[in-house]
């Protein structure tokens, strides 16, 4: 009994020691992502923006891929997050703009997960709402939800413009799903004031505006084929007149200039009115 308690007493001390070295650690990091901030203000910052979700999915997979250990994943992401939005303070201030109607808790719950408990967060009831708050900037980022097909007055279609204070879609949100917590079927996009970058592993969301007519879903498919891509239709939307918006996601990191998007523009002039990539998101762990 007594070796017992001495054996105990010295694996509460080496939890002590450990405690004070990942503290000690936290320091440090924190100090490095402060002198990061100072050089990017030296040097007049990153395209103005200094949010890096394409950086920090990088983050994460490279620690998820070399962990190992009693210490679930999912708990190994959500201090990693939480540490990353303790610091998002050093480089400006951050807060996120949350499409909630109807005060759904599910989606706030899955923003603060992912944002961190210390980053303000505003509930907004209307896609209306929350873009009003980004282009204020009011709200340095947008947690909307998944588009569905046949939503009767959907966001996405509000950022299929080529003005440049036009939000990109730039994440997807969760990073890990977490099969045993009670938000593992809920999933939002990010949107923000800025162009998504890649991550190495991207999808990228593309809405091609055609004439309803000549435009079936099939026909779509063919046409992307032919043009080198493919990808899924997440969504429609009838627009005025005879035209309709086609959401699509198509794997890789894809810009504007992208030949094949311009291939697809030409491979039906009669039909394709546009083609715009309204931003990237890194493929979240385990999808």
């Amino acid at each position: 009994m007594t070796e017992h308690i001495a054996s105990l007493a010295d694996l509460r001390h080496e939890i002590d020691v450990l405690d004070d070295q990942i503290q000690d650690l936290l320091r440090r990091r924190a100090e490095a992502v402060e002198k990061v901030a100072i050089t990017k203000r030296a040097s007049g910052g990153e395209n103005g923006f200094f949010l890096r979700c394409g950086r920090e999915a990088q983050i994460l997979r490279r620690l998820l891929a070399r962990h190992h250990g009693p210490l679930p994943a999912a708990a190994l992401l959500r201090i990693n997050r939480e540490l990353i939005g303790a610091l998002y303070d050093l480089q400006a201030p951050v807060q996120v703009a949350v499409l909630a109607p109807n005060k759904s808790v599910a989606r706030w719950d899955l923003a603060r997960d992912h944002y961190g408990s210390g980053v303000p967060m505003l509930l907004c009831a209307t896609a209306t709402s929350a873009m009003r708050e980004i282009s204020a900037k009011a709200a340095t980022v947008g947690v909307m939800p998944l588009p569905e097909d046949g939503e009767k007055d959907p966001w996405w279609p509000v950022l299929a413009n080529r003005t440049v204070d036009t939000p990109r879609v730039v994440a997807k949100l969760p990073f890990l799903t977490n099969r045993k917590g009670r938000l593992a079927d809920v999933g939002a996009l990010v949107i923000a004031r800025c162009p998504a970058e890649p991550s190495g592993d991207d999808h990228s969301l593309v809405v091609v505006q055609a004439a309803e007519e000549g435009m079936s879903l099939a026909r779509l498919g063919s046409l992307l084929a032919k043009a080198g891509l493919s990808g899924q239709v997440l969504a429609q939307h009838k627009q005025g007149g005879q035209d309709i918006r086609l959401l699509l996601d198509l794997p890789g990191f894809l810009e504007d200039n992208d030949a094949r998007l311009a291939a697809l523009r030409a491979a039906a002039p009669e039909a394709i009115v546009d083609v715009l990539v309204i931003g990237a998101y890194a493929v979240p762990a385990g999808e």
